[in-house]
């Protein structure tokens, strides 16, 4: 996508001041819609569709404190703090001392977490399948594209 902004976007932003129009609104409802789906295919497994990337980026990332883990996955810390509550309450996450920084609290992936995360992978699959069969992967490839570069302007 084009970030560059031309005369013509700039006549068109006018046409897209009607509230039916709201970016914000309309991105939301599409996540609801998107995220139904998503919970229906993980409920089985027993993780949510919010717990699901949380469990994954930790996974990846390794130990990292929650200010971090938050910016990463574009959430509020304190938001991300209560999502983190059932996952250590379950054993999935732990909350070790930083070796670096006695005064800083990390979050990791438990081995129980990291097992949690495997048997859900089938259930994040079929519902990734649903989702880009419906849409379409070209569609979907574009609109991802479309997405990052909205983040990124947006930050």
């Amino acid at each position: 996508m084009n970030a560059q902004r031309t005369s013509e976007d700039v006549d068109d932003i006018g046409s897209m001041l009607d509230p039916i129009h709201c970016v914000s609104h309309n991105l939301q409802k599409t996540a609801r819609a998107v995220g139904r789906v998503f919970a229906e295919e993980m409920r089985a497994s027993g993780l949510t569709r919010n717990q699901y990337p949380v469990l994954g980026y930790l996974e990846a990332a390794g130990p990292c404190p929650v200010a971090y883990l938050a910016s990463r996955l574009y959430m509020e810390r304190t938001t991300l703090t209560r999502n983190l509550t059932p996952l250590q309450q379950a054993g999935l996450v732990e909350r070790p001392l930083d070796p670096e920084d006695a005064r800083v609290r990390l979050v990791a992936i438990s081995p129980l977490g990291r097992s949690k995360l495997r048997e859900a992978n089938d259930a994040w699959r079929r519902a990734q399948t649903r989702v880009i069969q419906l849409f379409g992967v070209a569609e979907w490839r574009q609109l991802e594209g479309s997405l990052r570069t909205l983040r990124r302007l947006v930050q």
